[in-house]
């Protein structure tokens, strides 16, 4: 469950009938000219939380009922150094939305929304608040605890009384007007971006392991804290069969596994042209699944592949299988998007992404181009992220979810287009599909997504947690991931960025290449 008091705030507004004036978005607009100028880019859209704050300022202002004022009071009783707190809490988390040691329990959420109504209301009001601890070590089972760092709440065991329920309530609504307040605050230059923001992203920045030889490089136990010292802007990275590929605009690096450097392998494109998807075949051929950047603005699909030595050999045309209808990725419109691709033992190319007809989850080619079938929705579905990946038994296998949304894994048939081996409701409930899936060192597979690592063996009916996303050592939102070919997880994660306005009046944020740490994730099962 993922409250979101925003929602609620335009649903209370809506209720009201409050009608923000014409003129909210260029008052929007000038404070946040007057706004101080930081290279360290924020996970919430200032713009709209400016609008959010708008809202709930003009709600606050009517005198309709007694419940609102019943919940504007409350909020207002918190004085600057509380709402500080919260605000704070949210932009310093590790990861990009509140994730729970279990799951609440059915009759949890049915009294939940109940006891949510007489909160609003303002006739009940939780008696106690929630512990805010430092390290998750520091739960012992009992009562209802927040980690700040991972924004991540410790629930006990057995099912948890109106009081703790309410306690849950009151922190997310209390948290999410901190917010609204606090950068309304911000906004009109009454007060400044909190101190203790800079001094935790000064904390946040990586430092590197001890020196580690090359044989504990190798070692999949081995976890590895590397500061980048190369000089590419990354935009994505991938596994190879002995290397990390590094990719950033117009440019490929290799990078050695352990290493904390990177070297030019391919720069050869003849305008403004991005990877968004490489992978390496068994003969060691890579394929480039490319964005490129026409003068208008507009991106034309591409798929290149080169050889070991970093030569151009071949391009595949994509246009036979392209829908008509243009599609926008990160603000830039063109008719096709690879998100996802693995080439097999055979030389089949499989391709996930968007703008492909007839083919919403799996488009799969030969080597020279040729179609060989489609896949889309029907008994099962998929995710523009849910991950594919090759399986210790050489077959392609991906993530599913099916008309009861449980989630999965299932093996591709390229000649028919069909799931085999399929193994549904093994994924914990709620749980975002994962986007790698790939050979685990001592189980079938390794899955990887914004819940964590988890491991599977095929016929058993449940994924092991390896490492909850609480406990992953860096930040998860905007990182960068792959796997080795050891099963270890590899992020990258940058604690700054710059940014840069292209032609067509989109913003494109860069990740400093100093200010950016590999993280090595061992994803052995714990013994």
């Amino acid at each position: 469950m993922k409250d979101n008091f925003e929602n609620r705030i335009f649903q209370m507004a809506e209720e009201e009938q409050i009608i923000l004036p014409d003129s909210i978005k260029q008052k929007v607009d000038k404070k946040l000219e007057n706004l101080p100028e930081h290279k360290t880019v924020f996970k919430m859209n200032i713009r709209k939380a400016i609008i959010l704050a708008a809202v709930m300022i003009m709600l606050f202002s009517i005198t309709a009922t007694a419940t609102i004022g019943a919940l504007r009071l409350r909020m207002e009783e918190m004085n600057q150094e509380k709402l500080e707190e919260y605000f704070v809490q949210i932009y310093t988390s590790k990861l990009p939305a509140d994730n729970y040691n279990r799951p609440y329990m059915e009759e949890e959420c049915s009294r939940m929304e109940e006891l949510r109504k007489v909160y609003e209301n303002g006739t009940t009001f939780p008696e106690g608040s929630i512990t805010i601890i430092e390290n998750a070590d520091d739960y012992k089972g009992k009562n209802i605890s927040f980690l700040s760092k991972t924004s991540t709440f410790f629930f006990p065991e057995n099912e948890m009384s109106d009081e703790q329920l309410l306690q849950i309530i009151d922190f997310y609504y209390k948290r999410d007007y901190s917010l609204q307040k606090i950068n309304e605050m911000i906004s009109s230059g009454e007060i400044e971006i909190p101190r203790k923001i800079k001094d935790i992203q000064m904390q946040k920045e990586p430092v590197a392991s001890a020196p580690i030889e090359d044989k504990a490089v190798m070692n999949p136990d081995q976890a590895l804290t590397i500061p980048y010292t190369g000089e590419l802007s990354l935009l994505y990275i991938a596994g190879g069969r002995d290397c990390i590929f590094l990719t950033g605009w117009n440019a490929i690096h290799k990078m050695k596994i352990g290493s904390s450097s990177s070297t030019l392998f391919f720069d050869d494109f003849d305008r403004l042209t991005r990877v968004t998807s490489l992978c390496q075949s068994d003969k060691g051929d890579i394929y480039l699944a490319l964005m490129q950047i026409s003068d208008s603005g507009s991106f034309e699909p591409a798929l290149w592949v080169l050889n070991e030595e970093g030569k151009k050999i071949k391009e595949i045309d994509l246009s036979p299988f392209q829908k008509k209808k243009e599609i926008t990725m990160g603000g830039v419109s063109g008719n096709c998007f690879i998100r996802q691709m693995v080439v097999d033992g055979n030389g089949y190319l499989y391709i996930k992404g968007a703008g492909f007809q007839d083919a919403d989850i799996l488009l799969i080619l030969d080597a020279d181009g040729n179609l060989v079938s489609k896949i889309h929705s029907g008994e099962y579905a998929a995710n523009l992220s849910s991950g594919i990946g090759i399986g210790k038994d050489g077959k392609v296998y991906m993530c599913l979810y099916d008309r009861e949304n449980r989630m999965g894994i299932a093996s591709v048939n390229p000649e028919k287009g069909t799931f085999e081996d399929i193994c549904m409701g093994i994924m914990p409930e709620k749980t975002i599909l994962p986007d790698i899936i790939a050979p685990g060192l001592d189980s079938d597979f390794i899955f990887w997504g914004y819940d964590g690592i988890f491991s599977y063996n095929m016929r058993e009916k449940s994924v092991c947690v390896v490492m909850p996303a609480y406990e992953t050592p860096c930040d998860v939102e905007g990182a960068l991931n792959c796997v080795l070919p050891d099963g270890r997880i590899v992020l990258v994660s940058c604690t700054e960025y710059t940014s840069r306005q292209m032609e067509n009046g989109e913003t494109l944020y860069d990740r400093i290449p100093d200010k950016t740490c590999f993280y090595y994730i061992p994803s052995q099962r714990k013994k």
